[in-house]
Order: structure tokens, then sequence, then C-alpha cells
């Protein structure tokens, strides 16, 4: 088995069959659960580990809770809210959740959704007036 980074997606490649998945669909449909992972491929937890070492360069639980902060991260900027994030992708608890994003990302989910800036072309009146171009220190304009 191989993993192959392929279009912004990692693909798993078995080295018999040939058979292909994506292996952040295959981490989302088993929960980001090793153990599910192992079992959907039908390798053992050793074997997969060393394959995410050879390919990836980080264990598998490391890459599927980074995994999952991604999508958390994708599905807010969507506009889902927390609570549903945190449900969507398994966690026991929204305060767990909260804890694991802000680990990751260095700012709350609530923060985060709060410091996105989305266009609105019909309010311009919330938009700063432009600013004036600054003048060069020593007070003569360069032309």
């Amino acid at each position: 088995m191989r993993f192959i980074r392929s279009k912004q997606t990692w693909r798993v490649v078995e080295a018999f069959s040939g058979k292909r998945c994506c292996l952040e669909k295959l981490a989302f449909d088993t929960n980001y659960r090793v153990t599910e992972v192992c079992a959907a491929l039908g390798c053992s937890q050793r074997y997969l580990y060393a394959v995410f070492l050879r390919d990836i360069g980080l264990p598998p639980k490391t890459w599927m809770n980074l995994e999952r902060m991604v999508v958390a991260r994708r599905k807010l900027e969507g506009g889902r809210p927390v609570e549903q994030v945190a449900m969507d992708l398994g966690f026991m608890s929204v305060e767990s959740f909260r804890r694991r994003f802000y680990t990751v990302y260095r700012i709350s989910p609530g923060r985060f959704l709060k410091s996105r800036k989305i266009f609105d072309p019909s309010n311009f009146d919330a938009l700063p007036p432009p600013t004036q171009p600054q003048k060069p220190p020593g007070g003569s304009e360069v032309s």
C-alpha cells in the first residue's frame, strides 16, 4: 500500500489490486479513528503506522487530528455553527472541540468566525473610507 499526493488530496493505492481511494474521505467516513481506517484498508495498525511515516511523514493519529481541524475550519468558513461542526466531526463535547481548535489555530472557533470578513457589495456604508496616500518623510514628494 502507498499514499500518493494527488491534486490537493492524499490517495491510497493498494499494491496488488491497484484500487484507489481518497484518504481524507476515508478518515472522515471512519470518524477519524485509526482502528476503523485499518479495518477499512484491511491492514494492521503497525503496518498503517509504517506506511504513514514513510509516505506522509506523520503518524496516522497526528495526521487525522490535523485533517479533522482542516475540515472543521472549512465547515466554519462555510457558515456551519460551532456546535454543529463539533457534532459532525465526532467530538464528545463542544468544549473539547474548542480546545482542539484553539490548540491548532491559536484562536477560538467563535473568534475565528467573527474575524472572517465577508464582502457584501450591497453594504458599502459598512466599509471604512479609503485612506489618503501618505507623504514620504522629509516633506517632498517623489515624482
